[in-house]
C-alpha cells in the first residue's frame, strides 16, 4: 500500500517582503520613544500576522482507506474515505474561486488550501466538492491514479 504526506504552511516569500518593510517602517517612526514601539497597534499586528503565518499549517496524508486533513493550529480534522468520493482529478484553482488560501468556501465547494494553485479535486457521492491544495501534483496524481482511477456511478 502506498501513502503520501504532505506539510505546508502560509508562509510566503512575496508575503513577507510585502509585511517586513511595513513593520521597518514603524519601527523607524518610533525610535525616538521605545516604549511607544511595543503600543503601536501597526506593529503589533504587522507581527501577530508574520507569526501565525509561520504555524499555520495544512497536514494531509493519503492513505489506502482515504484522505487525512488536519488544520493547525486550529485541529480541524477530517478524514475522507476513497468509498465517500464520485471522482477524484487534479486541477487548477484560483484565488477568485475561493477567495483567498486557508479553510474556503467557493463555488466550487469547500477548499483546504495553504499556497499555490494546483489541487485535488474531490467529488463526493453526496454531490458536494472539496479541492485540496499541494505542492506535489505529480505525486498526488499517482495516489489518484492508485485508489481512484475511474469515475464512480452513484
Amino acid at each position: 500500500m502506498k501513502s503520501f504526506k504532505e506539510t505546508q504552511n502560509m508562509f510566503a516569500t512575496w508575503l513577507l517582503l510585502i509585511l517586513l518593510p511595513i513593520i521597518g517602517y514603524q519601527i523607524y517612526q518610533d525610535l525616538s520613544n521605545q516604549e511607544d514601539l511595543f503600543r503601536n497597534p501597526a506593529i503589533l499586528i504587522t507581527t501577530v500576522v508574520i507569526i501565525g503565518l509561520i504555524f499555520l499549517r495544512l497536514k494531509t496524508n493519503y492513505t489506502a482507506q482515504g484522505i487525512h486533513i488536519v488544520f493547525i493550529p486550529f485541529v480541524w480534522k477530517k478524514f475522507i474515505s476513497w468509498d465517500d468520493i464520485a471522482h477524484a482529478y487534479m486541477r487548477e484553482y484560483g484565488i477568485s474561486d475561493f477567495g483567498g488560501w486557508g479553510y474556503r468556501f467557493g463555488k466550487d465547494g469547500r477548499a483546504f488550501t495553504a499556497k499555490g494553485n494546483k489541487g485535488i479535486q474531490l467529488v463526493l457521492k453526496d454531490s458536494s466538492k472539496v479541492l485540496i491544495g499541494t505542492q506535489y501534483p505529480e505525486k498526488l496524481q499517482e495516489i489518484i491514479n492508485l485508489y481512484k482511477p475511474y469515475k464512480d456511478e452513484f
